[in-house]
């Protein structure tokens, strides 16, 4: 018997789902899926917030990464609010968690591949709490892909390094056990210490906190020549000139998580359809 016209778009439609349930299938394990603590309540959220923030303070002091420093208390990386809040409401603290483990993954990569200063982080708000300072927040949304599922949570973050650790950032992004994906990049003259003109940056010699960094003790990089006397000899004739000058990089990450996989249990039957 031949098929109709409304058959053979029901078996193309039925085959269409099949696919898409077997792409989803094939993504789940390229996609880390990070579970949220057991009983989350606002003294477990408040205790993973402040190791959390301590965790990320060693890594960037091993690192020689140089943090912020407010006018009050110490760098909460945009948690500041959070940190004196007592109470919380239930449906805000799943995704406040969401976005602390987000920024400590982000982070891991900037202060592993050793920038010299962070300048900023920006997150989406959650709440009515989230509003000061208004330098913590974007004006972008978290979004959902409508065929995959997959949950897109942006941030920015602005940092300084040589190009050196730009490079090796962005291979961290791509090697990173969360999904990090680069939006945008952009790239403009920078410091050594963390400020937003290059003007900052000392004129004699290697910043100290550099020289610290690879190992040289004060006063060894203009010992040596790499202070102004060196740079005012300039290459010699068939050397390529060195001329890698700090930058101020802005970066736009969104971080794509796919839902848990949602296992139906044995024996347990779907509700006859109704009609």
């Amino acid at each position: 018997m031949a098929l109709t016209l409304r058959d053979k778009v029901i078996k193309a439609a039925v085959a269409h789902q099949t696919q898409l349930k077997d792409f989803k299938g094939s993504l789940r394990p390229l996609f880390k899926v990070t579970p949220l603590p057991e009983n989350l309540d606002d003294a477990t959220f408040k205790n993973l917030l402040d190791r959390t923030i301590d965790s990320l303070e060693r890594l960037a002091d091993r690192n020689g990464v140089k943090l912020p420093k407010p006018a009050e208390g110490r760098f909460a990386f945009t948690f500041e609010g959070q940190k004196k809040q007592l109470e919380f409401t239930p449906k805000s603290l799943p995704l406040l968690t969401v976005q602390l483990i987000d920024i400590q993954d982000i982070c891991n990569v900037l202060f592993q591949s050793k920038i010299h200063a962070l300048e900023g982080i920006r997150r989406v708000s959650v709440g009515t709490n989230d509003v000061n300072p208004p330098s913590n927040y974007l004006t972008r949304k978290q979004s959902t892909n409508t065929i995959t599922g997959a949950s897109i949570q942006p941030y920015e973050v602005i940092f300084h390094c040589f190009s050196a650790e730009l490079a090796s950032v962005l291979a961290g992004m791509v090697n990173a056990d969360p999904v990090l994906v680069v939006k945008s990049i952009n790239v403009e003259r920078g410091s050594t210490d963390g400020s937003s003109s290059a003007s900052a940056a000392p004129a004699m010699g290697m910043n100290p906190s550099l020289a610290s960094r690879y190992g040289m003790p004060p006063g060894m990089a203009s010992r040596y020549g790499m202070g102004a006397a060196a740079a005012a000899t300039g290459p010699k004739p068939g050397e390529a000139p060195l001329d890698d000058k700090p930058i101020r990089v802005t970066l736009n990450v969104d971080v794509v998580k796919l839902p848990p996989e949602v296992v139906a249990k044995p024996g347990t039957a779907k509700p006859p359809k109704k009609g």
